[in-house]
């Protein structure tokens, strides 16, 4: 006769329990002997939530059980599943396929009396594991308002002092990171610097090569100024969300919210802020660059399907020609936009002068008219029906739920193989990302909405010192002022509509839109 074995562990079972796989397994073997089990298949889930029931190890274990087993044996009921209704689900389960459900620490009996004490032990279980959390989130948001780090921080330049929760400059990295601000603010953009380090047989932060982005994060980092902060993002429901193949946004907490944990000091201010001028200068482009330059990319969206639009090339007659195309179009030789979203848009595709010229002579017509960059700047009319799609999309995501639930349901009664069920949850899983993208850009424009007010008349002082001296900036100046009025350029056939940035003024302060744009074109000479 055949025992089902199911163990289950995560990081946070062995810190407050002590749980072990290996001392699950053993105490369910010595279990499985004493009811009489001939032989048990041991089924495991390593470092996976319980909040969740697509697991790989309970779903191989189930579908042992409906095979044929007579005994399911587990550990502790909070080993099945973390949540109460989830718990009665997968014992109704087990016990509809003939297999009979037993636990190391508690007796259980298919009773009334006994589903009932089996729910109490569910719930206590749920309420310890929620209020553990609470404990641990307060003590560690304690630690870092005493001026401490409340985990493990990587900083390049820095190492971690393990029984003081703190940081010490790391005198090797530190130089390391001295030279990269010295050499970028004698003009040296971050691919170079990666270059010669790498030339220098200096390390990269792990221990391999550099290469642009790594020191450009690094550059970019306001930290070696002295300060961290943590408690900036909520990552809740982060677990429960990747063990069940959903996407996750973390959400971004309010300022207010941020605690400061002091650093030792890299950088000072004024040179910081020196620093962050020249990473903004860009060097002018060469020939063979102009050629391949795509200004408009990450602002550039498809009109037929939403997608963005990305920059490709063709040749004809010895000449080059510069196109924008649908990322998702079955025509477009640029990288799809991800490999697992499914071709489908018949494309649009649009010179690439011919789309930069028309968004430069709109945002020149802006410049000549302030009012006008206001108008556009709230969207008049553009809110129409945006609260309608709002709610429709919300109603949508709760009939995906329902759907997905409805879909273990089947799968566990036996309706769907396990084919069809991770093609089911694959779907469900890529339209609701679908949706929450759109749903990010709906909350987007109802908080600019909010902050329009604020942000108009820094774009009207923006307008009118840029006016005088709009038609006399190079080509990579532009793009600096494109960048900063224009928020997206939807392309449709024979159709370029733009949507204006309307950032507050604090975010055009902290993302170098208005006093960046004003000082950089000082800087040229352009005042």
């Amino acid at each position: 006769m055949l025992a089902v074995v199911y163990v289950r562990v995560s990081t946070e079972d062995q810190a407050r329990h002590g749980y072990s796989l290996e001392a699950q397994e053993e105490a369910c073997r010595r279990k499985a002997l004493e009811l009489g089990a001939a032989r048990a298949e041991v089924y495991r889930d390593e470092g996976v939530t319980g909040e969740v029931l697509e697991r790989p190890g309970l779903q191989a274990a189930l579908a042992a059980a409906k095979a044929g087993a007579k005994w399911f044996v587990v550990y502790d009921p909070d080993r099945l599943s973390r949540k109460l209704a989830h718990q009665l689900l997968l014992a109704e389960q087990i016990e509809r396929a003939g297999c009979r459900l037993e636990f190391v620490t508690m007796d259980w009996q298919d009773t009334p009396e006994g589903r009932l004490f089996y729910s109490l032990r569910g719930a206590i279980a749920e309420y310890e594991k929620e209020k553990f959390k609470a404990r641990s989130r307060f003590g560690k948001l304690a630690k870092a308002r005493r001026g401490l780090l409340p985990h493990r921080l990587r900083i390049f330049g820095y190492r971690y002092v393990p029984g003081e929760a703190r940081l010490e400059i790391d005198p090797g990295e530190a130089e390391v990171y001295r030279r990269m601000v010295r050499m970028t603010l004698e003009g040296l953009p971050p691919a170079r610097i990666a270059e010669r380090l790498n030339g220098s047989g200096v390390p990269g932060p792990n221990g391999d090569r550099w290469y642009r982005a790594t020191v450009r994060r690094i550059l970019r980092n306001p930290a070696y100024q002295g300060t961290v902060y943590v408690n900036k993002v909520s990552w809740e429901g982060a677990k429960t969300a990747a063990a069940s193949g959903h996407s996750y946004r973390p959400r971004r907490r309010s300022r207010e919210e941020w605690i400061a944990v002091p650093i030792p000091q890299l950088i000072g201010r004024e040179e910081w802020e020196a620093l962050q001028r020249a990473l903004d200068r860009r060097r002018p482009p060469t020939r063979k660059d102009a050629r391949h330059r795509y200004p408009l990319t990450g602002l550039a969206r498809c009109g037929l399907c939403g997608g963005p639009m990305s920059g490709t090339h063709a040749h004809s007659r010895g000449r080059i020609y510069r196109y924008y195309v649908c990322s998702r179009s079955t025509g477009s030789n640029a990288r799809p936009e991800s490999r697992r979203t499914p071709v489908r848009c018949p494309g649009v595709s649009i010179r690439a002068d011919t789309l930069e010229e028309a968004v430069w002579n709109r945002v020149r017509e802006w410049l000549a008219d302030p009012e006008a960059l206001v108008r556009d700047a709230r969207q008049e009319g553009a809110f129409t029906g945006i609260a309608k799609e709002k709610a429709k999309l919300e109603r949508r995501l709760k009939d995906l739920e329902r759907k997905h639930e409805r879909a273990y349901e089947g799968y566990a009664q036996g309706l769907a193989t396990p084919e069809m069920f991770r093609k089911m949850v694959d779907e469900i899983a890529r339209e609701r990302a679908g949706i929450e993208q759109r749903l990010v850009e709906i909350r987007r424009m109802e908080e600019n909405a909010r902050m329009l007010e604020r942000g108009v008349e820094a774009l009207r002082e923006l307008a009118r010192d840029a006016a005088a001296w709009a038609d006399e900036l190079a080509q990579e100046d532009r793009e600096v002022l494109i960048r900063a009025l224009v928020r997206r350029v939807t392309v449709s056939d024979g159709e370029i509509l733009l949507e204006a940035a309307v950032p507050a003024p604090e975010a055009l302060l902290e993302k170098g839109t208005l006093t960046h744009v004003r000082d950089y074109m000082n800087s040229k000479k352009y005042f």
